[in-house]
């Protein structure tokens, strides 16, 4: 039976500080909390899921009973569903709507002499989202653009190697760090700062270095920036997405359920920061065998985006040296053009 209204105040009060774990707002604020009844001593919050077969729904319930058992209820049960197109739908209207949940006011760094920066992202690893970074500067520096990329990645970088770049960053005589250059397209990143092979930075000290990389770079006039994120929601996106000039997001995922179940909560957490996505790209999307084109979909159907798919890339064992050499297959270059066109649009 259902609580009555004083109590289920008072539990929605208290799961107020419940974030759902990946999109990182209020679970009473993102309307997951369908309704809450009581039998005897048990307290059964039913919870309506943003994505099917969400892989952090067991953090979710851990963190539900133990705030609900820290204030006195000694039986909770957690019962989990998902939201509709249509539920989610209004869940993104009210997140543009609602002034509460923009991130508190923090300085932001001036874009200087560059036009767009692009955040390039995936809530999961394993995407293949470096190497998308790496294709479209490609891409947009063959069409004649001016373009950089500052890999966010701190503890694991990886534009350096896909580039095979070699050496440290040198300082300016303005004392700023001079970017290393692959045929054109400007990059920094912390692996390029020190000579340290494994960093640990965590925390405060990786959002600085972000920071630091950003500001401390003279990158001269640039068409495109693009941030190559690493994947989740940790410090390090948090804080590109606070404190430096975002104006686009693109999401990176791939066929793979989880990976599109990860992709449907980075549109709610960009839509929450008031970031707007462009488009997604699926990478891996397929394998070609000749002039024989197999897919490799193993999509969840339940999971649909509201943003445009802009491009569908094969799997491609060889494409770091097709990256290096400046050879990126027609079929290829045809949907990283589209995704140029629409951060520029």
């Amino acid at each position: 039976m259902s609580v009555s209204e004083e109590e289920n105040r008072k539990i929605l009060s208290l799961l107020e500080s419940v974030n759902d774990p990946e999109i990182g707002l209020s679970i009473v604020k993102l309307r997951m909390v369908k309704s809450i009844e009581k039998e005897g001593d048990r307290i059964t919050v039913n919870l309506k899921l943003t994505v099917p077969d969400c892989p952090l729904s067991g953090t979710l319930e851990k963190d539900i009973e133990s705030k609900l058992e820290s204030a006195g209820y000694k039986e909770v049960e957690v019962k989990f569903s998902y939201m509709t197109k249509e539920e989610l739908e209004e869940v993104k209207q009210q997140l543009k709507k609602e002034k509460k949940i923009t991130p508190p006011p923090i300085e932001k760094y001036e874009k200087r002499g560059i036009k767009n920066v692009v955040a390039v992202y995936s809530a999961k690893g394993g995407v293949g989202k470096s190497t998308v970074v790496s294709m479209l500067a490609l891409t947009a520096k063959n069409k004649g653009y001016k373009v950089g990329i500052l890999d966010c990645d701190i503890s694991g970088p990886s534009i350096r190697s896909i580039f095979r770049l070699n050496g440290l960053a040198e300082v300016g005589e303005n004392k700023k760090f001079i970017p290393m250059d692959s045929g054109g397209i400007k990059i920094i990143g912390a692996d390029m700062l020190t000579d340290a092979q494994v960093l640990i930075w965590r925390g405060p000290l990786v959002s600085s270095a972000i920071k630091q990389m950003y500001s401390d770079t003279d990158w001269g006039e640039l068409d495109i920036l693009f941030l190559d994120l690493p994947p989740g929601t940790s410090d390090a996106p948090l804080t590109v997405f606070q404190s430096l000039p975002v104006d686009k997001i693109i999401i990176v995922t791939t066929p793979n359920s989880l990976a599109q179940i990860t992709s449907r909560k980075t549109e709610l957490m960009a839509d929450a920061l008031k970031v707007p996505v462009i488009g997604i790209i699926e990478n891996m999307d397929y394998i070609e065998h000749g002039s024989e084109r197999i897919s490799l979909e193993k999509r969840n159907k339940d999971v649909s985006f509201s943003s445009e798919v802009l491009s569908k890339l094969p799997y491609n064992l060889d494409i770091e040296d097709k990256i290096v050499e400046n050879k990126l297959d027609e079929n290829i270059l045809k949907g990283l053009e589209r995704v140029i066109d629409a951060i520029l649009r």
